[in-house]
């Protein structure tokens, strides 16, 4: 690599930098409440929350059944009959994220971030909203994702989705059904209640910056920035670094920064752990893969193949950490033999957990809300002694779980 040329590309980059500083000084700011408070990819605290509490006639912004009836137009839902002046509306019914009915129609609403599909989810909520309802319910299923997607296979669990009708077994119809997305409904429908409460200045931006988040998810948000133009000229002069950089050395640096990171969480976390517990090795970083670095168990419970507190990441590049008590359904040998899903099934519904989700080989896990990890240890200092704190308090939590769950082994 050429020194000089990549120093020379830093100090013009440094300029920038310096010109998008006083412009901030002057007033130009990218503060936003939401992403103060929570992640962007927050779906239960952030989106579910105020999602819902503007679609409640009965929320504090007093103006009652308004924006619920701009989200039926949004959704083209006005054909389905629900009656917004008497209708109610809740947030996690029965698990359901966002349930809106008034007693004879009601609206399912699953909330899709990154998190992935549970298993027989919206099977089961449409399962609970027909037997609340002696079987008669006319139901309404809306799947929220970025991506705008259907739930998969394993959420419906036998039922089919076709031409906006979701079939059970036999095919016959039991609910409606209709795939939205932040970038399209639920954008249109923040406009049209922007249009609404254009003289509520409060209000109006509350909605504005909820918007910029959605914008941010979708990588849309321009905010107050450097000009890029200047920085697309800088990047096309120095073109031979910037290419060198981005295939060889920044995955490099990537890797040996976690690793470093994931090295000083272990010596932190077998410090502060009993001797009755055990910290795996620590596994290689690799941008290229998805991978566990973290991973612990009590001596109790046996091999650690079969039952540990664990970090991953859904996503290479280290995106999207989560934690929680994993288990092995089959063994890997002879001598290490699974646990029986069924059986783990009866011990869960003794533990009331809210906090901790139900996934496939998950006990019980839940998002680490550091979903570009990375930029949390290096840029916003997210330190080793947060992390283990974390675990800390999954052990805490999630070990009289973890216990009976051993019993099996």
């Amino acid at each position: 690599m050429d020194i000089e040329k990549f120093e020379s590309m830093l100090k013009q980059i440094k300029v920038l930098s310096d010109k998008l500083e006083v412009k901030k000084l002057r007033g130009n700011n990218d503060y936003n409440l939401f992403l103060a408070l929570f992640d962007a990819s927050d779906e239960v605290r952030l989106h579910s929350r105020f999602i819902c509490s503007l679609l409640d006639p009965n929320s504090p912004h007093y103006q009652k059944e308004l924006f619920l009836e701009l989200f039926i137009k949004a959704c083209g839902l006005e054909d389905f009959g629900l009656n917004s002046q008497i209708a109610k509306v809740y947030k996690e019914y029965e698990n359901i994220d966002i349930y809106i009915t008034d007693g004879t129609k009601h609206i399912i609403l699953e909330n899709k971030i990154y998190a992935g599909d549970q298993e027989a989810q919206i099977k089961r909520y449409i399962k609970t909203i027909q037997q609340e309802n002696g079987n008669e319910a006319e139901i309404y299923v809306l799947f929220l994702s970025p991506q705008g997607r259907e739930p998969t296979g394993y959420s419906l669990d036998g039922l089919k989705i076709k031409d906006g009708r979701i079939s059970n077994e036999k095919g016959d119809e039991i609910a409606k059904f209709k795939a939205i997305s932040y970038d399209k409904e639920i954008t249109a429908w923040l406009d049209l209640c922007l249009e609404e409460t254009g003289n509520l200045t409060n209000l109006s931006a509350v909605i504005s910056q909820y918007k910029n988040v959605i914008e941010k998810i979708y990588g849309k948000y321009k905010g107050v920035q450097m000009d890029t133009n200047e920085i697309s000229k800088i990047i096309l002069e120095n073109y031979d670094i910037v290419e060198e950089i981005k295939n060889k050395y920044f995955d490099i640096a990537s890797s040996n920064k976690l690793n470093e990171f994931m090295s000083n969480v272990k010596t932190e976390l077998e410090k502060r752990l009993s001797q009755e517990w055990h910290v795996d090795d620590i596994k290689d970083a690799d941008t290229k893969r998805y991978f566990s670095p973290i991973s612990f168990y009590k001596y109790d419970w046996g091999r650690n193949s079969i039952i540990n507190f664990t970090l991953e990441f859904d996503s290479r590049n280290f995106l999207n950490p989560y934690i929680g008590l994993k288990y092995n359904e089959s063994g890997n040998s002879k001598e290490r033999i699974g646990i029986n899903k069924e059986r783990i099934k009866d011990i869960q519904a003794k533990f009331t957990l809210t906090e901790w989700k139900i996934g496939t080989t998950f006990a019980r896990w839940k998002w680490l809300k550091k979903d570009q990890f990375l930029r949390e240890i290096i840029v916003n200092k997210y330190s080793e002694t947060e992390l283990v704190n974390e675990l800390i308090k999954m052990k805490n939590e999630l070990e009289p779980l973890a216990d009976e769950i051993a019993k099996l082994i």
